[in-house]
């Protein structure tokens, strides 16, 4: 046990440091590269991460916090929320939190894992543009669990979000977290609505660092982005442990200092979008207050912004 236990605590001090490293590193961004216009953070309801349920009393109120953490650094603060549950009862949450058309703008997401696969049909996306202010779809990793399951992928699909969101002046972001022929994927699916999708990569990848994952979009799409994730954490924690399951308690413990030099990282390097997850990471578990981590990614997110 206190084998495991030095472990863990060695590993947390090389984060710490590398984290500084970053953070003292990156800092100061090329004034030319800095293209970030919009953060979007996840939100959650009644999914369950260890002996917790995950509640949010009041949306709006935790919308407030992050626009008060941004202070006016950047124009674009959406919320991307998920609701563990049948589909009805995501549609009145949805309805009943987010403040209608006019409302709290959001990234939703409409193509993700899941059993069955989270596909939403046109009809469903349209009842939730009916009743929230939708500005982005979002589709997430499903060509990388696809390649990892070895499943068909639904190309179709994407033609039919593509077009409608063209015909509904929507925007795509579609984030990934393998690479080999993942992104270059993507490149083939998007061609002629290149100008509405913005690719992301993943940090919770375990095939490549950040600083590699945001270097491969930056090269391949002109509309780039980073979702930044304490995932990151939870993934190296299961490769240094020889795999099993994914062990989402392991999400809270990832070092500020180091998603702190993830974000600044995709920011310096000319990212548009940066997506964070997961809620619980950045607020309460149950009162919805933020977390000092919040504030702290926002100090120094904001420093020599626009």
């Amino acid at each position: 046990m206190k084998k495991k236990q030095s472990k863990k605590y060695s590993v947390l001090a090389i984060a710490l440091v590398i984290g500084a490293y970053f953070i003292a590193s990156m800092i100061l961004p090329a004034p030319n590269m800095i293209k970030l216009d919009t953060i979007v953070y996840h939100v959650c309801e009644n999914k369950k991460i260890g002996d917790v349920i995950i509640h949010i009393p009041n949306v709006t109120a935790v919308y407030q916090q992050i626009l008060t953490a941004n202070a006016n650094k950047y124009p674009n603060i959406l919320l991307f929320p998920t609701y563990a549950g049948p589909w009805e009862d995501e549609l009145a949450w949805l309805t009943n939190n987010f403040g209608g058309v006019n409302g709290i703008p959001i990234m939703f997401e409409v193509f993700c894992p899941g059993t069955p696969v989270f596909q939403l049909t046109i009809d469903q996306i349209s009842a939730v543009m009916a009743v929230c202010n939708v500005k982005w779809l979002r589709f997430a990793e499903v060509i990388s669990v696809c390649r990892d399951y070895n499943l068909t992928f639904p190309t179709d699909y994407v033609s039919v979000i593509l077009n409608f969101c063209k015909n509904y002046n929507l925007k795509l972001f579609w984030t990934e977290y393998s690479v080999n022929d993942v992104f270059e994927k993507i490149k083939s699916y998007i061609a002629g609505f290149e100008d509405i999708v913005t690719v992301s990569f993943s940090t919770n990848s375990g095939d490549l660092e950040p600083a590699d994952g945001f270097a491969l979009v930056k090269r391949l799409f002109t509309h780039w982005g980073g979702s930044v994730q304490s995932w990151y954490w939870e993934t190296r924690h299961r490769s240094q442990t020889g795999g099993g399951p994914i062990v989402e308690e392991e999400s809270r413990n990832m070092p500020i200092s180091l998603i702190i030099s993830h974000a600044q990282l995709c920011r310096n390097m000319g990212a548009e979008v940066i997506q964070f997850e997961p809620y619980w990471y950045f607020f309460g578990d149950t009162d919805g207050k933020a977390r000092e981590s919040l504030k702290l990614m926002h100090y120094y997110l904001n420093l020599n912004s626009k």
